[in-house]
């Protein structure tokens, strides 16, 4: 783990990880954000990649309860009804 990552984990930021779908040809789709579930990235790896990038980032995974809050944020944007 890098100094910067180290440093940021001191401030309470954490790698989060938000399971989107596991495909049936073998790949993980994804979420990952630093800090901020509101800004993240769309990742898609094959399930050892992923296991592995998870491992090299100390990922914290969502709970359900998070995820489902952070995909209803997500899908009233879509819709565009605040």
């Amino acid at each position: 783990m890098s100094r910067i990552i180290k440093a940021h984990r001191n401030k309470g930021y954490r790698p989060l990880v938000h399971i989107t779908e596991r495909r049936p040809d073998g790949f993980v789709e994804f979420d990952f954000s630093y800090g901020d579930a509101d800004l993240y990235v769309e990742l898609i790896l094959p399930a050892e990649a992923f296991k592995q990038f998870c491992e090299a980032n100390e990922v914290t995974f969502m709970s359900e309860r998070e995820a489902a809050a952070v995909d209803r944020d997500r899908k009233k944007w879509r819709e565009a009804s605040l």
